[in-house]
């Protein structure tokens, strides 16, 4: 009898748990949904109020520019400060905006800047014309650029103004910049192949796009890193704010104080920051980035969110594989 009622016991209460194992699950359940359905609605509130505001800023630069005069350096002025403002709002709505979204606004911040550039390159002396072809002899007219300039060729496709740099359309290159070239201004990167690029210095934000088998390796970015249809390529960024669009066979060494973002890619690897040089612990302080928090292997997948299932699209560096990188 004593073991009938023990029996009955037993399984009174692997009922009861089973039921409240149910329980929790069920709750957990619909708090995933109370929280998906929070988020789409951020989502699609701020992607409204970005629809809305970013055509005027972006045809307001633009009306700008067909009105300007060559010569008119307050235009040029107010354009670059207009340009900065718009990169700004893209930075801080692209958690919410879509992958075509986001490469759009990136090509037009792009094309814009490229045309701000040939301006502000028209307006300078020619000691602001780096020419990095140039002998050893000649070198020494561009102090900034010091040894660094003996490795990048083409100046008509590397342009260097007061608040941007643009390289675009190179292959097989070697690219140094100092921290002198770099610090505080935005740099857009674009159409390279098998080319290895060395930024010593802390960019205000970088636009990545159309890499093939290249090396990029940079000190701490003030704000965001945006990069897209890369392929075969390694990356070394501390930053805010990394998306990543329509990418393959990338590998990502991070150091980066909010989710990272992927969107259409496929077969990243991440792994923790890892550049050494001199003047690394000056340049974090100077970057305002918070480096007791990281996020380098928490990645967020667009394309994959189902809770509690790793994403196929990203994976982890083992340690036995990850490289380490210098600047110096």
């Amino acid at each position: 009898m004593d073991s009938s009622d023990d029996l009955l016991d037993e399984r009174k209460q692997r009922k009861l748990a089973q039921m409240s194992r149910r329980d929790e699950e069920r709750k957990l359940d619909l708090q995933n949904k109370q929280d998906e359905r929070k988020l789409v609605t951020a989502t699609n509130v701020g992607r409204k109020f970005f629809e809305q505001e970013y055509p005027p800023m972006k045809s307001e630069i633009e009306d700008l520019f067909s009105k300007l005069s060559m010569s008119n350096d307050e235009k040029i002025q107010e354009i670059a400060d207009r340009l900065q403002k718009m990169e700004k709002f893209i930075t801080e709505h692209v958690d919410i905006l879509s992958s075509r979204d986001v490469a759009n606004a990136q090509t037009d911040v792009i094309k814009l800047r490229t045309q701000l550039n040939s301006l502000q390159v028209d307006s300078l002396s020619s000691t602001h014309r780096i020419d990095f072809a140039k002998t050893h002899d000649e070198h020494i007219q561009h102090e900034q650029l010091e040894e660094s300039s003996k490795a990048v060729s083409s100046p008509s496709n590397l342009t260097v103004s007061a608040n941007t740099i643009n390289i675009a359309d190179k292959s097989n290159e070697l690219i140094r910049l100092e921290a002198s070239d770099l610090n505080g201004k935005d740099v857009a990167i674009e159409n390279l192949k098998q080319c290895e690029v060395f930024l010593k210095g802390s960019p205000s934000s970088l636009q990545i796009k159309n890499l093939h088998a290249c090396i990029l390796i940079v000190g701490p970015c003030l704000r965001s890193v945006l990069i897209d249809q890369c392929q075969q390529c390694e990356f070394a960024l501390a930053c805010q704010q990394l998306r990543v669009h329509t990418s393959t066979e990338c590998d990502f060494y991070v150091h980066i104080t909010a989710q990272p973002i992927i969107e259409d890619c496929h077969n990243l690897r991440f792994a923790p920051y890892n550049v050494e040089y001199k003047l690394k612990d000056e340049q974090v302080k100077a970057s305002g980035l918070i480096w007791t928090k990281d996020y380098w292997n928490d990645v967020r997948d667009f394309n994959h969110m189902i809770p509690g299932m790793p994403s196929p699209n990203w994976e982890i560096i083992a340690e036995e594989e990850r490289k380490e990188w210098s600047l110096d």
